[in-house]
């Protein structure tokens, strides 16, 4: 099994492998009407896309979060993960505006042949996040195996509503 994290705010923690979010409102790597499951390689990693993911406000207005940790399939159990390395992409890859960055995986958003993408973090590029799919057949096989609170420390979070 391959270890993953991610990160749930507490209004949705009963259901951390829900794909609705990405569904509705699109993300760099699925435009809307197509659900993903984003996930990461760390838990590091993990705080590091939610806190740039925030809204600009106080410290103490953040969401409670929790780290869900993520076991999904083995390579080898016949779900192997494409992966991309920043090389392997078009140079638009980490641009700030998704428009264009949501097509890259056209192919496999339409036919999921394997269940996992990996791409590199546009916060870390030296680090991967998982792209899981949920319309593959292998998605039910996904288990959370751990949910813990995550506090952001208040030193990563300006005065100002602003990441540091």
């Amino acid at each position: 099994m391959l270890t993953v994290y991610r990160t749930v705010k507490a209004k949705y923690l009963n259901e951390p492998l829900v794909t609705e979010g990405a569904r509705l409102f699109g993300g760099r790597w699925n435009p809307k009407g197509y659900p993903l499951l984003y996930t990461t390689s760390s838990p590091s990693l993990a705080l590091i896309e939610s806190l740039v993911h925030q809204p600009t406000v106080r410290y103490e207005k953040l969401p409670t979060l929790y780290l869900c940790t993520v076991q999904i399939p083995d390579e080898a159990e016949g779900s192997p993960i494409k992966t991309y390395s920043p090389a392997e992409l078009p140079p638009y890859w980490n641009a700030e505006s998704y428009e264009q960055t949501q097509w890259i995986l056209r192919d496999w958003l339409n036919k999921p042949e394997t269940l996992a993408v990996s791409v590199p973090s546009v916060a870390v590029p030296m680090s991967v996040n998982y792209l899981l799919h949920p319309f593959h057949p292998r998605f039910s096989e996904i288990r959370v195996v751990k949910t813990e609170p995550f506090p952001i420390e208040r030193r990563l979070w300006r005065e100002g509503g602003e990441p540091v």
